[in-house]
């Protein structure tokens, strides 16, 4: 099994080669904070303090990577327990001991870091991204002394958050429902997905009512709770002088509020599309009328096919070979070389990642049973591991650091590359049917819905910034109406659904759901230009991958021409789910 496991050696050959690294890595700190009020006094002292930085955060980096994945192998394993929650410790006094940075910048009087950027080009080559953002939030930065009551009360914002999390995790109990044989079945937030999908509607029909009740039951606690955490991103927003919560989400994710407002709109020009998919859906289930809890089952799903891990590697390499040589070599070259661990064992990690190590390379995680989704999962986590890659080869650690607003670019356009590749090759109509299908669901649920759950969003924090008195019967209003646009008058909205915005825990992360539609929006565009072999357009996107954060979110987007401010780029993924939906309704009717 070594072949499929990570090479941890590659980090640290030893034990005493981690304890050399924790040792210089204190004694770094020490260095650091000889900088701590003299800032200000010079750019060669902002230059020097930045280059010191570089040099902890590479040792905090492969300290915390070393610790974490020895203890993802292996999470009973009483030595690795010990050393991760050590590393945790170390992580906490360097951000202590580094805290100071910003807002010593950011106190500095107007005009003073633009200064420095012009007279010190090695200031202005290494570091221009992180000081350019410090000069960016300057104006909402407030006093110290401001600044240290918030921070203070910074677990009481995110209490509520906390609270809805134990409370929907922890006293939730369903009511059963009864299998096919009436035998009765467990109801759990996980099994809840997995009954939807069932081929039986009065399964589908018992699991939703069962879950909406305890939603319904509840849902004025759960009110209570979210509409504290939107008024506490409301008076932040205020405070820090931004024109809205949106605003100061938007800015924080490095975008606009323009990027969320033209999603907005493409999205809703192009509803009946998503109207056209729930009769294609209908169609294929062989049903009078669709149910909300009907959309997510697929009627032409095959059974499993068995897919070796060498199969499954054969199929990506084959699929992202469009890619070019230097990228292709280098993907080969990470699955000859343990950068990944690859099948599921007693007391790993679940699930999936890539863990970018920039002064070594990236390590994926993977849980592979050879189904055709541990496949799809290995593309997506090289996706990620190719942006590390070429990001941490050309910058230094801090412009090596990417946003959420790109993060998951490179990892949907492999999964789009491997599913035309697939499709492409594969003669049978059915099985094409399934393909084609996967993915249109895929898009329906990253696009279509989470833009449905960022409308939601906007018009609750919209109205509380109005000062409008909201209840549990107004979001569940906005909500139901919601979902009668989004779903169109040939589905049935069974009432219960207007509870569903209660069971979004990503609605305390005010504002993220729409970066999901942002980033497979880029997604498609970018994968069409490569899979039309536009020519220059893989060189022009590795080098957009290989700036890693160096650059702006939108300005790296724009590098491969994708403008999130602009509707045409929308209407392109729009096209392009279109193109799919008419391909699969050929080869259903054919």
């Amino acid at each position: 099994m070594e072949n499929y496991e990570w090479n941890l050696e590659e980090i640290f050959k030893n034990e005493n080669e981690l304890e050399e690294a924790i040792n210089k890595l204190y004694k770094e700190i020490e260095n650091i904070k000889k900088y701590k009020g003299i800032l200000g006094e010079s750019s060669d002292n902002v230059l020097k303090c930045h280059q010191n930085l570089t040099v902890l955060l590479e040792l905090e980096e492969v300290i915390y990577a070393y610790a974490m994945l020895k203890y993802h192998k292996d999470m009973s394993n009483s030595n690795s327990i010990k050393l991760y929650k050590r590393v945790e410790k170390i992580v906490s006094d360097l951000s202590s001991a580094i805290s100071f940075i910003s807002p010593e910048l950011s106190g500095l009087e107007d005009g003073k870091l633009e200064q420095f950027l012009e007279e010190n080009e090695t200031l202005r080559t290494e570091f221009n991204k992180t000081i350019q953002d410090i000069i960016k939030e300057k104006k909402h930065i407030l006093s110290a002394e401001v600044e240290e009551v918030l921070a203070n009360y910074s677990e009481i914002f995110s209490a509520s958050e906390n609270a809805y999390d134990i409370f929907t995790n922890t006293e939730f109990e369903y009511p059963s429902i009864k299998g096919e044989n009436g035998e009765e079945l467990e109801v759990t937030d996980a099994l809840f997905s997995r009954y939807l999908s069932d081929k039986n509607p009065n399964i589908r029909k018992q699991a939703f009512e069962s879950v909406y009740s305890l939603y319904k039951k509840h849902i004025n606690t759960i009110t209570e709770l979210y509409l504290t955490r939107v008024k506490a991103k409301v008076i932040n927003s205020k405070l820090r002088k931004y024109k809205s919560s949106l605003d100061l989400a938007t800015s924080g994710d490095d975008s606009t509020v323009e990027v969320y407002d033209t999603l907005l709109k493409v999205v809703n020009k192009n509803l009946n599309l998503n109207y056209d998919y729930m009769e294609t859906k209908r169609k294929l289930l062989n049903i009078d009328k669709l149910h909300v809890y009907d959309v997510y089952v697929n009627a032409l799903e095959e059974e499993e096919q068995n897919i070796s891990y060498e199969d499954g590697k054969k199929t990506v390499l084959s699929a992202l070979n469009i890619m070019g040589k230097d990228y292709i070599d280098t993907v080969q070259y990470a699955l000859d070389h343990n950068w990944v661990d690859v099948f599921e064992k007693k007391n790993k990690m679940s699930g999936g990642y890539s863990m970018g190590v920039h002064s070594v390379h990236p390590y994926i995680l993977l849980n592979y049973i050879n189904t055709s989704r541990d496949v799809s999962t290995l593309a997506h986590e090289l996706g990620h591991t190719m942006h590390s890659f070429y990001a941490s080869k050309n910058q230094n650690i801090i412009n090596a650091n990417y946003t959420i607003m790109v993060a998951e670019v490179a990892s949907t356009v492999n999964e789009i590359l491997l599913a035309n590749y697939l499709i492409n090759k594969e003669t049978d109509k059915t099985k094409k049917a399934v393909l084609i299908n996967e993915q249109l669901d895929m898009i329906r649920a990253t696009l279509i819905r989470q833009s449905m759950f960022a409308e939601f969003e906007k018009d609750v924090h919209a109205k509380i910034e109005a000062n409008e008195s909201l209840t549990s019967e107004n979001l569940n209003d906005i909500y139901y109406e919601l979902v009668k646009k989004y779903f169109g008058e040939n589905v049935i909205i069974d009432e219960d659904i207007k509870y569903e915005w209660a069971r979004i825990p990503h609605f305390y992360r005010c504002f993220y759901v729409y970066k999901y539609a942002t980033g497979i929006t880029s997604a498609i565009v970018i994968a069409n230009k490569i899979l039309n072999h536009e020519p220059g357009y893989v060189e022009k996107y590795i080098n957009m991958l290989s700036l890693g954060g160096a650059k702006g979110s939108l300005e790296l987007l724009k590098m491969v021409d994708v403008d999130l401010e602009k509707e045409d780029t929308y209407e392109i993924a729009f096209d392009y789910f279109r193109k799919n939906l008419e391909e699969l309704n050929k080869l259903i009717n054919d």
